[in-house]
């Protein structure tokens, strides 16, 4: 009984951590930037899929792709995009990447450029 006990706890433990583990290092989730105005661009990312809406002088187009968060040689996080259709081609690749949080909310940047969560 006792064995069954600690076999149990060990078991929620590990899964609890593996939990944290998952939540810690994935991906972003909601919307992050503004497409309105002059110029800008908006990402809004829902498990593995992303649709980047890019704003220009009132006119917006939205590309729907995927991504993943990885790393590189040298450890640094980044995150690739791939897009469908042929007219979303120049922005697919792999980019810097980086999240954090500090007085103007939670942020993410690609390649430098912060992009902060809508509320």
């Amino acid at each position: 009984m006792k064995k069954n006990l600690i076999r149990f706890t060990c078991l929620a433990l590990v899964l609890v951590m593996a939990g944290v583990v998952l939540v810690a290092c994935g991906g972003p989730s909601g919307t992050y930037g503004d497409a309105s105005g002059l110029v800008g661009v908006e990402y809004k990312f829902s498990g593995s899929n992303v649709s980047v809406t890019f704003g220009a002088l009132g006119f917006t187009k939205t590309v729907d792709g995927k991504f993943s968060i990885d790393k590189d040689a040298d450890g640094n996080r980044t995150i690739t995009f791939t897009f469908e259709g042929e007219d979303a081609t120049k922005y697919e690749g792999t980019h810097r990447y980086s999240s954090g949080k500090d007085d103007s909310g939670e942020y993410i940047k690609i390649d430098g450029i912060a992009l902060y969560k809508k509320k």
